[in-house]
């Protein structure tokens, strides 16, 4: 019996959880396939197979080249109880190790690295809300990424890293061609360093089965799936920023995560740095940190004011657009007030008392919205429209002047997050000129998840046991003639219904012709008339 046959018979035996688990591997082709024949085809391809091999621990390999079975290469349809299929024997007698690419960053661990993840996470978080971050296939833009990677003072190709690491672990997507915060993102920004680590360590947890000794964990793996490509591993790309590798050596917490993952980040929660209580709010309106802050205080601080310079030590800086941008969020100006005060357990210096005043002032003085399908800035201070329609580093929003007012047909939170960036104090507005809050606007309502997987393997089985079309009988028939097989066909004949073993011999002009194996004579049966075909 072929390959082919011994596959679509053990897939036609699974149920809708296990064969999903078959189709994800293949993408969006799972979508084209229309049966089990297909999908058993697909599986016999070159690509998908070698997929398969190169999975496979050294011990099932080495009976596989040597046309043996065992369990786990009969599981992953590369053997049959009888030993291995022939293609993926011979293909696993000619593929060869991969070896690991080289990276570009810098690989050795330290122990912060997780505080140092968490803190430039969470700036990329409060980035999104505060900037326009234009989506592009690099991740961060070159010039918003150096900025970024300035406060942080971490390098660029490590800034990167860790903005892929948060789309992987879905805290950012893109909405408009703009880099956004999830909800997911800003549930984590709440969660304690604990639980921010699990979330993204289950992200990039994709190792195969793995007996942990010593040394580097590329030569264990090598050791164990010889033929396996470690290239495709997010947990060699990101494991080292989240303390899990050390110039690809297993750490303590690499160590506890493969024992139990989900307690592992105690671990972290024990390591992470102390956070202050207290800040100092200085006349420069700037904000000092003396060492780390809680996720609650730095999402407290972030809303207020901008980061400078964040480490151990962390710098913020007080401004009116800061200011502005909590009023935005629904914030008082005595809420402001009064936060700082609890923060820093001391008097206000004059000049953030200052400020706040300012801003209560020049809250709503320039708006911006959407209106009869522009952008429509305004301001009931006509010398600052002039003052942004003849600013050169503006020209590209297109604004144009249209009465006592501005107007550019690009969008308007483009237009806001530009005007911004600029220095002014600008507040977006809807069309019913309600204050558009930064970060509850960007939030996206989750979609519905639907698992296209899930939904392909249901329509597989239920395809499989329904009556089969006359569609279905000429294609196994034909795939019984080319792989030369017998088969069983039912046959509606004048003298009622009969059951043939016949051996194909050709298909042409409506009719099956083959060979009756018991009466050893051949026969033509339209195919018209024939109900059922089963391979024997």
């Amino acid at each position: 019996m072929s390959e082919l046959l011994l596959i679509a018979g053990s897939l036609r035996e699974m149920s809708e959880a296990e064969l999903k688990a078959v189709l994800r591997p293949l993408g969006n082709s799972a979508a084209a396939l229309g049966d089990l024949f297909d999908l058993a085809r697909a599986m016999v391809g070159r690509r998908e197979l070698e997929r398969r091999i190169r999975l496979m621990d050294r011990e099932s390999i080495a009976v596989l080249r040597a046309g043996g079975t065992n369990q786990k290469l009969q599981q992953n349809f590369l053997a049959s109880e009888a030993g291995a299929f022939e293609s993926a024997a011979e293909l696993a007698k000619e593929l060869q190790p991969i070896r690991l690419k080289p990276v570009k960053h810098e690989l050795v661990g330290s122990e912060l690295a997780n505080y140092e993840t968490q803190l430039a996470i969470t700036e990329i978080l409060f980035a999104c809300e505060r900037h326009w971050l234009e989506a592009v296939k690099a991740g961060l833009r070159a010039a918003e990424a150096k900025d970024l990677a300035a406060v942080l003072k971490m390098d660029l190709a490590q800034l990167q890293l860790r903005f892929q690491l948060a789309k992987k672990a879905g805290l950012v997507d893109v909405i408009d061609n703009r880099y956004v915060s999830t909800i997911r993102g800003l549930q984590w920004l709440d969660a304690n360093p604990a639980q921010r680590w699990l979330d993204l360590a289950q992200a990039i947890w994709d190792l195969p089965p793995l007996t942990l000794g010593a040394g580097s964990l590329e030569t264990q793996l090598s050791e164990q799936y010889p033929l396996f490509d470690q290239n495709d591993l997010e947990l060699l790309r990101y494991g080292h920023i989240l303390g899990l590798l050390s110039d690809l050596e297993p750490t303590q917490l690499f160590r506890a995560a493969s024992l139990d993952l989900a307690n592992a980040g105690q671990l972290v929660w024990d390591q992470f740095p102390k956070p202050v209580t207290r800040i100092i709010i200085q006349g420069d309106l700037s904000i000092i940190s003396p060492g780390p802050l809680s996720p609650e205080t730095h999402k407290q601080i972030d809303l207020l004011a901008q980061s400078e310079d964040l480490g151990l030590a962390c710098r913020f800086r007080l401004s009116l657009n800061s200011v502005l941008h909590a009023m935005e969020m629904g914030m008082t100006a005595s809420e402001i007030e009064e936060i700082l005060l609890s923060l820093s357990g001391s008097d206000l210096p004059q000049p953030v008392s200052y400020l706040l005043s300012q801003a209560k002032k020049k809250f709503r003085e320039l708006t911006v919205r959407a209106l009869a399908g522009q952008s429509v800035v305004e301001s009931s201070d006509a010398i600052l429209l002039t003052q942004i329609l003849n600013e050169n580093g503006l020209a590209a929003l297109m604004l144009k002047g249209d009465g006592a007012r501005l107007v550019s047909r690009l969008n308007p939170s483009l237009v806001y997050f530009n005007l911004r960036d600029a220095g002014y104090p600008v507040i977006q507005l809807d069309e019913a000129g309600k204050v558009i809050a930064p970060r509850l606007s960007q939030v996206f309502v989750e979609p519905e998840v639907v698992d296209v997987f899930a939904l392909q393997a249901k329509a597989l089985l239920s395809a499989e046991a329904k009556a089969p079309s006359p569609d279905d009988h000429l294609r196994q028939l034909q795939f019984a003639l080319k792989n030369k097989l017998k088969v069983g066909v039912r046959v509606d004949m004048p003298e009622g219904i009969v059951e043939l073993e016949m051996t194909p011999l050709g298909i042409a002009g409506g009719r099956f012709r083959g060979r009756d194996v018991v009466k050893e004579a051949e026969r033509t049966l339209p195919l018209s008339r024939i109900q059922a075909v089963w391979l024997s």
